[in-house]
């Protein structure tokens, strides 16, 4: 890059206890950002360390982490946009690293990493293990399954860093309660922007914390929207991208929510409107015999309960 970059650090918060943490994973980085940007979404004062490089913005509420994310970008000083959520983690060489892969002559790339993924009663693990070519398609690196390891392909939003010109040229617009909007706005920049690398450091520079209050795993069954985003959505993909998809994230929806119907619902769809592979074959099974054994130990112990009585 031919001026030395500046980092606006973009932090939506709905007002998590973690959000002090994460802000603070971004001041103390080797190489320090102009400023963290925290937007809320939410009612109340958000718990902020004392920095003057923290500003702090808020939505009208409930606009959802698209739309924050994007007002927290409008209003950015620095050249270069770093996403991080408010219960995620940067570790301290993360901004020093990535702009150091940053293309030099280039206004419009992204740069992503790789990350540990932390769950509730689950060991970390690092996630994905293929990194995405630098013009490889989002869709098909994303959505179509070549195997069942838990470190699937991922561009996971704590680990973006790109231009400001890029979210000027395609702004993270999406409303709150929608779905897919990180993969949704990557697939956008690469229609609107051919061009552009993705380049995914092998590094692993970011922890990304799912637990039961995170807006990754919202408890629902979300099955059918899933399907009616894949029809819509995917439709310039190959039917094998439209089939491991409506056997992936529609499925693991129905599993979640414990739900054969759904499960039926994504094969139909995943016949119907794709070509499934063998791998999303193989996983939807594999989530329909893990209903089956919740439902079976369900009923065992209310059969055992009413035994006791």
């Amino acid at each position: 890059m031919s001026l030395e970059p500046t980092v606006s650090v973009i932090i939506p918060t709905v007002g998590r206890a973690s959000l002090r943490t994460a802000v603070e994973s971004a001041l103390n980085q080797t190489v320090p950002p102009l400023e963290v940007i925290v937007v809320v979404d939410s009612d109340g004062e958000p718990d902020l360390p004392e920095s003057d490089a923290i500003r702090v913005l808020r939505t009208s509420g409930g606009e959802g982490p698209g739309r924050a994310r994007q007002l927290g970008i409008d209003s950015a000083n620095g050249t270069i946009i770093a996403l991080l959520d408010d219960d995620d983690l940067w570790k301290k060489a993360k901004l020093e690293k990535q702009l150091a892969a940053a293309p030099d002559c280039r206004d419009r790339w992204i740069v992503s990493c790789r990350y540990e993924r932390r769950a509730d009663g689950q060991k970390p693990l690092t996630m994905p293990s293929r990194l995405i070519d630098p013009h490889e398609r989002v869709a098909p690196y994303l959505m179509q399954l070549v195997s069942m390891r838990r470190a699937r392909p991922s561009l996971a939003v704590p680990t973006l860093m790109f231009p400001k010109t890029v979210a000027d040229a395609v702004p993270l617009s999406a409303s709150a309660g929608s779905i897919h909007d990180d993969p949704m706005w990557l697939m956008k920049v690469q229609h609107e922007l051919p061009d552009l690398p993705i380049l995914q450091l092998p590094d692993c520079l970011v922890e990304v914390n799912v637990t039961a209050n995170s807006t990754s795993r919202p408890g629902v069954d979300r099955s059918a929207d899933y399907i009616d985003w894949g029809i819509s959505e995917l439709a310039d993909e190959s039917k094998r991208v439209r089939g491991d998809y409506f056997l992936y994230s529609p499925v693991s929806s129905a599993l979640e929510a414990g739900s054969f119907r759904s499960v039926f619902r994504s094969v139909v769809a995943s016949v119907r409107w794709g070509r499934p592979g063998v791998w999303a074959w193989i996983f939807a099974s594999s989530a329909t015999l893990r209903i089956a054994l919740r439902k079976a130990r369900t009923s065992v112990r209310k059969a055992s309960r009413e035994a006791d009585q």
